[in-house]
Order: C-alpha cells, then structure tokens, then sequence
C-alpha cells in the first residue's frame, strides 16, 4: 500500500507494527502486589507516593479493570503517632483508656487540627452560629463542660481567665446597643436562676 493511499484510509499503521500489548489481570495483580501501600492513584502517577506521570508502572485502564485487589484503598491514614501529636490530653486518656475507639479518636484529632489552622474571626464565626443551633439540651451540656474547665484550672489559670474575661465584657459591653443589652440582662437572670437551683 502506498503512502498516499494509508493516508487516505486514515490508517499510518496497516501492518499493526510496534502496538501496545495489553497485559493481563493476572501481570497487572503481580505489578500491584510489589507495592501494597499503594493507592490506584500511585500506580498511574498521580499519587503522594508516585506523583510523576512518568514513573506510573501501570495505565487508567489497567488500575480500572474490576476483580484487581489493591492494598490501600481510599485515603491513606496518617500514623498513630502524628494523630497523638494533633490531638488534645483529654481525647489522649480517653483513647487510652478505651473510652473510645481508634476512628473517634482519629476523626476528633483531625477537626481540632482542622479548626486550629482557622484565623480567629473564622473560629468566631463558626462558633456563633454553632452556638445559635444547640438546642436547649445540648446548652445545658455545654454549661456543664465550662464549669467542669473552670473547676479544673489553677489558681493562676482562674485569676488569667478573670481578668481576661473581666476586659472583654466590659469592651462588648461599650459596643452593645441597648436592645442588645437589655437581652444580655435578660440572659444574666436566666443565669443567676440556673446558679441558685443547682446550689439547691
């Protein structure tokens, strides 16, 4: 077949010279196995373990065909010792303690590192509307995780928060309109109440 006429049949490779042979799911397994920390992701190149494209040892279509067993699936788990690291001392003693399990644990220490990444007026933001939401149960059991903290401070500790809190009052204090602040002495009532039925 001449040039011209290949052309014309759209075909530059009539003969079937040099083609890609298609591996089998059985090379494909054997390629998997040597790398069971690898994702589907790893293999074609794109992964965190293999993120050049050209180091991929298998194609799209390879990693696609079905009854292939890999031995990471999904998003990778950071190692125990990283979560200890993000997590706080009382999610720690709980882990330890078996209070709770190993994805509780993992899921609380990956928001609070989620969350301490936020600026402070995010952090506010999201607070606000959390607090806006809770419902009249979920209030109470707030309440009751805030004075469970005070209890616990030191005596150092107490007299900062006073005095840190003693300044932002009186700062939000200075910015309220009356509305707001006839709603805040409403919920100070409300406050004294709650404090003289549990001295009861």
């Amino acid at each position: 077949m001449t040039t011209s006429n290949k052309i014309k049949n759209f075909n530059s490779n009539p003969e079937g010279y040099n083609q890609w042979v298609l591996r089998s799911n059985a090379e494909v397994q054997r390629i998997i196995d040597q790398k069971p920390t690898w994702t589907k992701k790893d293999f074609n190149g794109k992964g965190k373990l293999n993120p050049k494209k050209e180091n991929a040892l298998l194609t799209r279509t390879e990693t696609d065909r079905p009854n292939l067993k890999f031995g990471q699936i999904g998003k990778r788990k950071k190692p125990l010792e990283e979560i200890y690291k993000l997590s706080n001392k009382e999610n720690i003693i709980k882990f330890k303690n078996n209070e709770i399990d190993e994805d509780t644990f993992r899921d609380r220490a990956l928001r609070k590192s989620y969350n301490d990444k936020k600026s402070p007026i995010k952090k506010k933001k999201y607070e606000k509307l959390r607090y806006k939401n809770l419902t009249e149960e979920q209030l109470e059991s707030k309440r009751k995780r805030n004075r469970d903290y005070i209890k616990n401070l030191s005596g150092k500790q107490l007299e900062k928060r006073k005095i840190t809190e003693s300044k932002r009052q009186k700062k939000r204090w200075a910015n309220m309109s009356e509305v707001q602040k006839e709603i805040k002495r409403k919920k100070d009532r409300e406050y004294q109440k709650r404090k003289s039925a549990i001295k009861k």
